[in-house]
């Protein structure tokens, strides 16, 4: 009889069984966001074709709709001076070319599901099939982004120096077990590409909608007005006004809970590919601030085009749009609820490992709701409560002024916004203290084992301030070269810890990729002390 193998020669073989499981378990999640965003695109398109027509020969879809030749005329010599009525018809209208890619991209996206299935597709051929479905199911919302940043190029050359700031100070912020950069890139690129693009096309869709049903009867079926007495009817004329407004308001309403579904997708999409790293609320929060910038930044290229293009008109001028989106509110908006939303879903994945105690599943349930209900919530005052308040204020304060400019238009765009802000920063402040405990622990660990960090140097990797102390000194007594060295061997040595840790909190397991890695980390570090024996006695002392 042939005596079985020891339990430890096992166990590399019955992890890399579970890793692949799990693989399947994260194909299967993505492909199943990417139905959910096809399903509420599904659903726009049905409630939109089922909706009352308000125009004679109006077509089926609202997207097939072309302005009467007399009225789009008049329009486009009144507005189209600076590009604005080219503004708001891309701020607002559904391009055709859209519309049939993304019927494309689904009808692609099922033959190269049914293809993998027929084949049996495993390993590295399911998961490219999966990526290739998922491009041609989600990127046709992209085009609308690239539309619009062709369209304005040298207005979203300026958004970069401010956008590419907040993104590296988020890079930055995270202290411990940081996200690749290419992570945040990756983010920062589904906000800009999806997040504006679909939540554009399901507004599109929506507005045209609600407008049929609030003006359901307006017209008779030659084109005339129904009733002659809104004409001349001032009540008439206000129910017809107000009832713009409102459409106004559920359009804001409707940009908030599509923007807020579409972010939701990239925060999920993106835990899911982090699965074996450290996810709690502040990997969430930064992956959903980074998402919410991505989509400031293209909405910010729009906005201050169309709204700089009403010159003398009403005040607003090119400077101050970028004044209030690039630098007042940059981390407001969607940025603010972005990351609230992100925070919540990395919580909800910590909760899930078991993480936090408590009943998993409800908490879990009550955790992505309330970030739900918060995200809708900071969408709809962003766009609804700032204008509110700007119209009360038109009266008292002169438009155009210092004091205007400086401190009442900011005030009032911020004023909304300061709740969830300040949200943000304390989900921040909680997730860096946590990240701090969590560093104290993995970086004893690391020196139990011996090596790359040594007892001594504990205090001063898990206390940012005493390693910046450090540096200072290093750099004072033995000048530039020591300090950058200093600084690189006290982030190989984070990069090591944040391993241990990741490997602690995300997978328990360890298969022969994960020691790998930590071998060459671990190798990194003994190479760098080598080279700088001097600086770490300078440290010391």
């Amino acid at each position: 009889m042939i005596a079985a193998p020891p339990a430890t020669a096992r166990a590399p073989k019955v992890v890399l069984l579970a890793r692949i499981r799990d693989d399947v378990q994260a194909r299967a999640r993505a492909l199943l966001v990417a139905r959910l965003m096809i399903a509420v695109y599904l659903l726009e398109l049905l409630l939109n074709l089922t909706r009352p027509h308000v125009m004679p020969g109006e077509p089926a879809l609202s997207i097939f709709m072309e302005m009467p030749k007399t009225t789009g005329r008049i329009l486009k010599e009144s507005l189209n001076n600076n590009g604005l009525y080219d503004g708001y018809n891309r701020m607002m209208a559904t391009p055709r070319l859209i519309f049939w890619a993304v019927l494309a991209g689904i009808v692609i996206g099922v033959l190269v599901q049914v293809f993998g299935t027929i084949t049996r597709a495993e390993g590295r051929r399911a998961v490219a099939l999966t990526w290739v479905t998922l491009t041609a199911v989600i990127g046709p919302f992209s085009l609308l982004t690239f539309s619009t940043l062709l369209s304005y190029p040298l207005v979203a050359l300026a958004c970069v120096p401010a956008t590419a700031a907040a993104l590296t100070l988020l890079h930055f912020c995270q202290r411990f077990a940081r996200l690749p950069l290419s992570t945040l890139l990756a983010a920062f690129g589904w906000g800009a590409l999806i997040v504006y693009g679909a939540g554009r096309v399901y507004t599109g869709l929506g507005i045209t909608t609600v407008y049929g049903y609030m003006f359901k009867g307006y017209l008779n079926a030659d084109g005339t007005i129904a009733d002659q007495r809104s004409l001349t009817d001032l009540n008439a004329v206000w129910g017809s006004i107000a009832k713009f407004y409102r459409i106004t308001d559920l359009m804001a309403v409707h940009w908030g809970v599509a923007n807020a579904l579409v972010v939701a997708a990239g925060v999920v999409l993106a835990l899911l590919l982090l699965r074996h790293r450290v996810t709690d609320a502040l990997t969430g929060l930064i992956i959903g601030a980074a998402i919410g910038l991505g989509d400031n930044f293209v909405e910010s290229t729009v906005f201050i085009k169309v709204y700089g293009s009403f010159g003398s008109s009403l005040g607003s001028t090119f400077g101050f749009e970028f004044w209030l989106r690039q630098v007042v509110t940059l981390f407001g908006g969607t940025v603010a609820w972005g990351a609230l939303l992100g925070a919540g879903f990395g919580l909800a994945a910590q909760m899930r490992r078991g993480g936090l105690p408590g009943p998993p599943a409800a908490r879990r349930r009550l955790v992505v709701a309330t970030s739900f209900a918060t995200a809708i919530g900071g969408a709809a005052s962003y766009e609804i409560l700032a204008s509110w308040l700007s119209h009360l204020t038109a009266d008292s304060v002169d438009a155009g002024t210092t004091f205007d400019t400086l401190v009442v238009s900011p005030g009032l765009w911020l004023l909304p916004q300061s709740p969830f802000i300040f949200l943000a920063v304390l989900m921040l402040i909680a997730g860096r203290r946590a990240r701090a405990s969590a560093a104290y622990a993995a970086v004893s660990a690391e020196a139990a084992a011996g090596g790359a960090i040594s007892p001594p140097e504990v205090p001063f990797l898990a206390d940012p301030a005493l390693r910046w102390w450090a540096v200072v000194n290093t750099w004072r007594w033995y000048g530039r070269a020591a300090a950058v060295a200093l600084l690189r061997l006290q982030s190989a040595q984070l990069d090591l810890a944040g391993w241990r840790f990741e490997r602690q909190q995300a997978d328990p397991g360890e298969t022969p990729a994960d020691r790998e890695e930590g071998d060459r980390l671990r190798a990194k570090v003994l190479r760098l002390k080598a080279g700088a024996a001097p600086i770490r006695t300078a440290a010391a002392s």
